[in-house]
């Protein structure tokens, strides 16, 4: 069993363009830990210094910067996705 990074234990918000480039490197080797080392949305296998960090409620639309928040995702994934609910290239099914 993985050890699970201490930012979960935490309930502290992280602002993440306010982070040093160390606290940016930490919190994303923590994600790794956590979720490996690839995009979240299309699973390609990713250097760290490649993978960016995604909200998975964006916080256009009320998400916070919490670790239970982010995943890591390559730059086009996260790009297309944009404030999307939804994974990239998906559409939303209108049901009404």
């Amino acid at each position: 069993m993985r050890d699970i990074p201490m930012l979960l234990h935490t309930k502290a918000k992280w602002k993440i363009n306010q982070m040093n480039p160390k606290q940016k490197r930490n919190m994303k080797q923590q994600l790794i830990d956590l979720y490996g080392s690839h995009c979240w949305w299309c699973c390609q296998n990713l250097p760290q210094k490649n993978l960016t960090f995604d909200h998975l409620l964006p916080k256009s639309r009320g998400g916070s910067n919490f670790f239970e928040n982010l995943r890591l995702s390559c730059f086009p994934c996260n790009n297309s996705r944009g404030n999307s609910l939804y994974p990239p290239g998906s559409k939303k099914l209108n049901c009404f």
